[in-house]
């Protein structure tokens, strides 16, 4: 009878089986983990970009935003706290097509600048939203 040299060969290849199957687990495993996180960054940015937009909405159906001395206003959108700064007039042009109003002034197109910001805490994201307005508004609004 022939004694076999294999012994425990099987074993040995076995286990090295076992941790290369183990280390593609662990792999597959982190990937998913940062995958998921940037996932979820993705998704706090655009809930701060629609809360921003929401907000700069808001401000620019209030009249009172366009008063000369206004100045920057916090609001808070599904509970994100938006700073929006105080508008700022970059030019106006008369707008063509109308009648003057009883006080004999002409309405204006007026160009707004807007400039809001959200952050969170938690994950550290920011957006930074600048956006323009154009508005008729009656003559002496821009200075």
């Amino acid at each position: 009878m022939m004694k076999h040299k294999q012994q425990g060969a099987t074993l040995l290849v076995s286990l090295i089986m076992l941790v290369v199957v183990t280390m593609f687990a662990i792999a597959g495993i982190n990937l998913t983990s940062v995958n998921l996180r940037i996932v979820g960054n993705a998704q706090i940015q655009r809930q701060l970009e629609a809360a921003v937009q929401e907000a700069i909405e808001q401000a620019i159906t209030d009249p009172t935003l366009f008063a000369s001395g206004a100045v920057a206003q916090t609001a808070t959108i599904d509970g994100i706290d938006v700073t929006i700064s105080a508008p700022a007039c970059r030019y106006y042009t008369t707008a063509g097509g109308t009648t003057r109003t009883r006080k004999n002034i002409a309405p204006q197109y007026t160009y707004w600048d807007f400039d809001a910001e959200a952050s969170d805490m938690l994950s550290g994201a920011e957006v930074t939203i600048h956006q323009g307005v154009r508005i008729p508004l009656p003559a002496g609004n821009c200075v």
